[in-house]
């Protein structure tokens, strides 16, 4: 995960990136999925990686989100991925830490 959209008691939604090489690209967003419980406890765990500025290595405009480092990785469930290499009907699983398995 890259960054997120604030809601008052979590988040609105997850922009999600990927490593392609060095690259880290951006692959659209997810706003589905979680429970507000769950959108809670996802917010408490990004509000401890804020970045003041996005990691991407192609920088996008997005006004209302808050970035993070990419320390947590989000399991996503996806319908198709579009032209432009963006996740199309995507909808959150779970989360998690540290060094992602391939």
């Amino acid at each position: 995960m890259v960054g997120f959209i604030k809601n008052p008691s979590g988040v609105a939604a997850l922009y999600l990136g990927k490593k392609e090489g060095k690259n880290l690209v951006y692959m659209g967003k997810v706003g589905t999925g979680w429970s507000r419980t769950t959108s809670a406890q996802i917010r408490k765990a990004l509000d401890t990686v804020v970045s003041p500025k996005q990691k991407l290595t192609k920088t996008i405009r997005k006004p209302k989100a808050t970035w993070v480092e990419p320390k947590f990785y989000a399991d996503i469930e996806y319908r198709d991925i579009t032209s432009e290499g963006l996740l199309r009907a995507s909808s959150f699983k779970g989360l998690s830490r540290g060094t992602r398995r391939s």
